[in-house]
């Protein structure tokens, strides 16, 4: 009961409470209301009243405006903004105002300028429920008196990265020495994540001061290039995808790098494995030079050599047995002994006993008595058979030696008589020029025939006239091959010599500007295979036609903007694509092509090497430019066994104004200084191209495209492969011409070039020769000559001159020729010739001719002179042509659409139908890591392309191209471009 009353008093005291407090607050609120009258704040604050307290009352000025960020796994992305003479600062997201953003503001204390700050978290839900065309972006606005300004917009995305390499690296083998790629394409995720490689699980480091910057490179798009795979390559190789927010590794792929084996050279041949007589040699050879590694091919071909051997046996003449008993005594008191020639028998030449075998003797009276009727009749019949066996030895012999002499001496005259009939219609050379020329005493020299040499012949085949004031000393020893020709009393025409000269002690002066270079040829010898063979001395000088101003058609000219131009010298077959901002825009660079025609600009190669296309210049050499630029020229070289090792060479050729380019309608590539001639250095050989290597190279079926930034001399040098089976076979070009007064035939063996061939043309067009014919014929590294033989179809005589392989496949002349001479007798005559050119071994791959001459008129059935000498120079510049011919626009692309072109195929993907593509597709990914390189690789194969296929169908197989390859959206940009009729 007490326990129930108590609760009662206390319930009544805690409402007691509850009223005390309630008054309490009623009377503060009363209190406020005297102290502050609401009239105060009847009129409420405007913006014009605000403003007075910021100075100027000017718009406001973002100092911090918001910035792309990303949501990281529920983290929200925050975005800031400041302001200066703001008055509120808040932010919008998607066209709507956000409240929820935090402020702050304050006076700068040095300025008194008020600033205002925001901050706005944006959270993963708000960006995943937006369902906008485009992105979450916000922006910034700040509001002042004046009026309001707008910051730029900033994208929210929710950063991610997927667990997935699109394309993972892969376990790759290469050969040591070789190139490879490590490809690697990331998941896809946002931000694009950033690629790096793990080396055995370090990081890759590639830096200019690294060890492995010279062969190490990782692309834009994330791919491991490696240049020159070495043993220090070979690891295991990870690809590792970074971004905010996370990081991926893929799976380590393999980098093996394998040797193949290689041979030590061979031992020397062992001893004949008899000392006399046919016998064996081996030679031996081991796969340790390297040793295949890690898989590496084993050596191909025999270890092993073997070879007959013949060890000349030594002579061993013939010396008698010991003497036999006696016989016994005959009827006629006479009694016998013998011997044999077989201690030892004559062998290998050896010389047969000396004496007789047999000798008879006389009986004692005592023994001849005893010997009568003991056989002594049989044993006289046996040394009188014996006698008479060696006279019918002798006899023979002296009846064999009589009728080989009387058939020697039949077979001489009958030869004699026929070169009397053969000499009233021919007779034999004596000189290349004509009788009027010589001294007295040798025109008595050549009319009898008669000369005294000592010394061994050496053919005339191999001089190329100079370009200059020409002047030719005969040497002192010349020999000339025997051909069929007529001999009529020599004219006072007009000299058109040959270019033949001899090789031996020969000297040619040259005349330039008054300066005197003395060259000599001591190298170019050869030995004479005729038999019929004669010389003469000459010493007269014979003055040669001066070659004036003819080099127009042999250089290109053109002043280039950044538009681009193409430079051609189609006679040669040679040009130069400058692509379009090559050159820096506002700027113009005056350029020239040329082909080099003098001989001492011929490198001087390795032995085994052999030239295979013109030598081709351009420059200047100080020009830079943004892009490469393409020079294109052609070469001999036969590729359908794929047996050549290739290599470009190139020089800086130095060209002073004052010779080498003189005037703006003439060019002398001859004017070079002896001291500044070019020195020829090896750029790169095909299929073993670095990273780092200068210039790219596109190699096709009778052309060569060269990707360079420096305006040099170039060429195209090779060799048998020392890898792949058979031998090199390049393409010659066998010319033939006859002289002016059809008293010559020359033949020229060059390579099967343009620009070669208009060295020639050129060359006979200024002696006045008529081209009888040029044919193409194969040409193998074999160690064998070239054969040239010449037949007269009525006589059946033939001349044969034979021109050394080393002569050919190391030539260091653009007119490597020989020359027939033809000294005519009677005027009223034809001549029929057949001409059969090939190289020994290979009968089958030559070239037969058939020459027809008619005296009387002095003229050849086949071939004429070329009279129409207009350079044939095509420079196409800024959208206009020069040119004598009709020309193809070549610039097919605009600026715009080369650019669309570059954007569609440039980024890499999953399906592989980019840029890679693109090359494997138009065939210019012989080596692609070179375009890999590059800032934009769908440009560079766009630009060679381009200068690759000048045909107007070249655009249509392009579009063909994209389609094969999937993508569509790039043949739609070029046939929007172009029109759908392309």
């Amino acid at each position: 009961m007490e326990l129930k009353i108590s609760i009662v008093l206390l319930a009544l005291l805690q409402i007691a409470f509850t009223l005390e407090s309630s008054k309490e607050d009623d009377d503060a609120e009363e209190d406020d209301e005297d102290n502050y009258p609401l009239e105060d704040y009847e009129n409420p604050a405007t913006i014009a009243t605000d403003t007075e307290l910021i100075p100027g009352a000017s718009l406001p000025v973002f100092l911090i405006e918001p910035l792309d960020s990303y949501v990281v796994k529920g983290k929200p992305a925050t975005l800031k903004c400041q302001a200066a003479n703001a008055l509120q600062v808040y932010f919008r997201c998607n066209g709507v105002r956000i409240d929820g953003s935090q402020h702050q503001g304050f006076v700068d204390p040095h300025t008194g300028t008020r600033i205002v700050e925001a901050e706005l978290n944006v959270t993963r839900n708000q960006v995943e429920e937006y369902f906008g065309k485009e992105k979450f972006k916000c922006e910034c606005v700040a509001w002042s008196g004046p009026g309001e300004i707008k910051s730029q917009s900033a994208t929210v995305d929710v950063a991610y990265l997927k667990k997935q390499f699109e394309s993972p690296p892969y376990s790759v083998s290469v050969e040591v020495g070789h190139g490879t790629e490590l490809r690697c394409i990331p998941p896809s995720g946002v931000p694009y994540p950033q690629v790096y490689w793990f080396r055995n699980g370090a990081p890759l480091e590639i830096t200019p001061a690294s060890p492995n910057a010279d062969t190490l490179l990782v692309s834009s798009e994330g791919h491991l290039l490696l240049g020159q795979a070495g043993l220090q390559h070979q690891a295991n190789y990870t690809c590792v995808a970074e971004n905010i927010a996370a990081k991926r590794i893929s799976d380590s792929a393999s980098l093996t790098v394998y040797v193949n084996g290689g041979w030590t050279t061979w031992s020397g041949w062992s001893e004949c494995s008899t000392r006399c007589g046919r016998g064996a040699q081996k030679r031996t050879r081991s796969c340790s030079n390297p040793l295949p590694i890690n898989g590496g091919q084993p050596c191909l071909g025999p270890s092993l050599q073997r070879t007959d051997c013949n060890s000349p046996c030594p002579a061993v003449d013939g010396r008698w047995s010991a003497w036999s008993s006696w016989s016994m005594c005959g009827s006629d008191c006479s009694r016998i002994r013998r011997r044999a020639c077989d201690n030892p028998p004559p062998s290998h030449g050896g010389r047969i006993c000396q004496g007789r075998d047999i000798t008879v003797d006389v009986c004692s009276g005592e023994q001849c008595n005893n010997a009568v009727g003991y056989g002594g009749t049989q044993v006289l019949k046996e040394a009188t058979r014996a006698e008479q066996q060696t006279s019918i030895a002798l006899w023979i012999s002296l009846s064999v030696a009589t009728i080989f002499l009387l058939l020697t001496t039949i077979f001489i005259v009958r030869f004699l008589k026929r070169k009397e009939r053969d000499n009233s219609l021919y007779s034999m050379a004596r000189s290349d020029f004509q009788p009027e020329f010589f001294p007295e005493q040798d025109k008595k020299s050549m009319i009898n025939g008669h000369t005294n040499i000592t010394g061994s012949g050496h053919g005339c085949y191999d001089y190329s006239l100079n370009k200059q004031n020409f002047s030719m000393q005969r040497s002192c020893s010349e020999h000339h091959y025997d051909v069929p020709h007529m001999s009529l009393p020599s004219t006072k025409s007009s000299l058109t010599p040959t270019p033949t000269a001899s090789t031996e002690n020969r000297s040619v002066s040259m005349k330039d500007g008054g300066d005197k270079q003395a060259f000599s040829d001591s190298e170019n010898s050869i030995n004479s295979y005729s038999s019929y063979s004669t010389y003469n001395v000459a010493t007269d000088t014979v003055a040669l036609p001066a070659f004036q101003n003819y080099e127009n058609d042999f250089i290109a000219r053109a002043s280039v903007s950044t538009q681009g131009a193409l430079l051609v010298v189609s006679e040669a077959g040679v040009s130069m694509s400058v692509p379009d901002a090559s050159v820096c825009r506002g700027e113009k660079e005056d350029l020239y092509l040329a082909v080099l025609r003098d001989d001492k600009f011929r490198p001087n190669l390795p032995q085994n090497l052999t030239l295979l296309s013109g030598v081709i210049t351009c420059g200047p050499n100080t020009v830079a430019f943004n892009k490469p630029v393409i020079l294109q020229f052609e070469h001999c070289a036969e590729l359908k066994a794929n047996n050549w090792e290739l290599s470009v060479w190139s020089a800086t050729i130095d060209s002073e104004e004052s010779s080498f380019l003189s005037t703006a309608n003439s060019f002398s590539p001859t004017g070079l200084r002896s001291a500044n001639l070019p020195k020829w250095t090896k750029v790169l050989t095909l299929g073993n191209e670095s990273i780092n290597t200068p210039l790219f190279t596109q190699l096709d079926h009778g052309e060569v495209f060269i990707v360079t930034e420096e305006l040099r001399g170039y060429v195209l040098a090779g060799e048998s492969s020392s890898i792949a089976p058979g031998v090199a076979v390049k393409r010659l070009r066998l010319v033939v011409y006859a002289a002016q007064n059809c008293d010559y035939i020359r033949c020229y063996a060059v390579e099967d070039t343009k620009a070669t061939l208009k060295i020639v043309s050129d060359l006979e067009y200024r002696l006045g020769g008529s081209l009888v014919e040029k044919r193409t014929f194969c040409f193998q590294d074999s160690g064998a000559p070239l054969c040239v033989y010449l037949e007269d179809l009525e006589s059946g005589f033939t001349d044969r001159q034979e021109v050394p392989f080393q002569h050919i496949w190391s030539s260091s002349k653009n007119t490597l020729h020989c020359s027939f001479k033809i000294e005519k007798i009677d005027r009223d005559v034809e001549l029929s010739f057949k001409l059969h050119a090939y190289q020994r071994g290979f009968d089958s791959h030559g070239v037969i001719l058939r020459i027809d001459f008619d005296v009387s008129k002095q003229s050849v059935v086949f071939g004429s002179a070329k009279k129409s000498r207009k350079p044939d120079m095509t420079v196409i510049s800024h959208g206009t042509s020069r040119s004598t011919e009709s020309t193809i626009r070549t610039f097919r692309f605009s600026k715009t659409l080369r650019k669309q072109l570059c954007q569609y195929l440039d980024p890499p993907n999953g399906r592989g139908n980019d840029w890679r593509m693109l090359a494997q597709r138009l065939q210019v990914d012989r080596y692609i890591n070179y375009f890999a390189t590059k800032a934009s690789p769908t440009e560079h194969i766009l630009d060679l392309w381009e200068a690759r296929h000048r045909e107007a169908t070249a655009v249509t197989d392009l579009l063909n191209h994209l389609r094969l390859m999937g993508r569509i959206d790039a043949a739609s940009v070029l046939e929007s471009h172009l029109g759908p009729w392309i």
